[in-house]
């Protein structure tokens, strides 16, 4: 004799088996703009005498010397609440011929500091990319920039280039890889011609 299904019993069974598959794909859905950039940004060496003027929220007034070595870090926040994996970064690059961002640095910030104590994150220029970091959830990432100088001539009189703009933080999270585009106005390099002859320290960025 046939037994009598219970509609709600098979109701039940479905639900049970429709979660099950949500939550598996959950898990797999890729991680989009994971990161917020802090509002200001580090940057060296720099000196008066080289043509720098002052640092604004604007951006980064540096004079342009051929074979100068410049440094600009900002800071990047993991919004998201997985672990997100800093793999580089990059952005456009207008005035190649002049400045060329040579290499990307990227390190996990440590964790902010109590009181009045400030964290210094510039380390020295070097001309190779960084390996990966893993940057925790609700932790800070730092990305430096280091841009080498050449044909400063090229630049125009004392009409100055906009470089830096922003900077494309490649990044990999749950086995997929994604980009985005990070803007901070305190990072953008606003270049004139320096001085000709200048002297430049051998260790450009301590």
């Amino acid at each position: 004799m046939a037994k009598k299904v219970n509609p709600l019993a098979v109701l039940a069974t479905a639900l049970v088996g429709l979660t099950v598959v949500s939550g598996c794909g959950a898990g797999a859905q890729p991680v989009k703009r994971p990161f917020v950039a802090g509002n200001g940004a580090e940057s060296g060496p720099s000196s008066g005498l080289w043509g720098d003027g002052s640092s604004e929220p604007g951006g980064l007034h540096t004079g342009c010397i051929r074979g100068r070595r410049f440094a600009v870090l900002i800071t990047v926040h993991n919004r998201s609440k997985r672990t997100i994996t800093l793999l580089g970064g990059g952005g456009p690059q207008p005035f190649r011929d002049v400045i060329e961002r040579v290499a990307v640095q990227v390190r996990l910030a440590p964790p902010p500091p109590k009181g009045d104590l400030a964290v210094i994150g510039l380390r020295s220029w070097i001309v190779r990319n960084s390996s990966p970091v893993a940057i925790p959830a609700g932790r800070d990432g730092w990305v430096q920039s280091n841009f080498l100088m050449r044909n400063c001539s090229l630049l125009r009189g004392r009409e100055p280039a906009l470089v830096n703009r922003n900077t494309t933080v490649k990044y990999s999270a749950g086995g997929s890889n994604g980009t985005q585009v990070v803007l901070v106005a305190a990072a953008r390099i606003i270049l004139t011609r320096g001085p000709l002859h200048p002297r430049l320290p051998i260790n450009q960025v301590g």
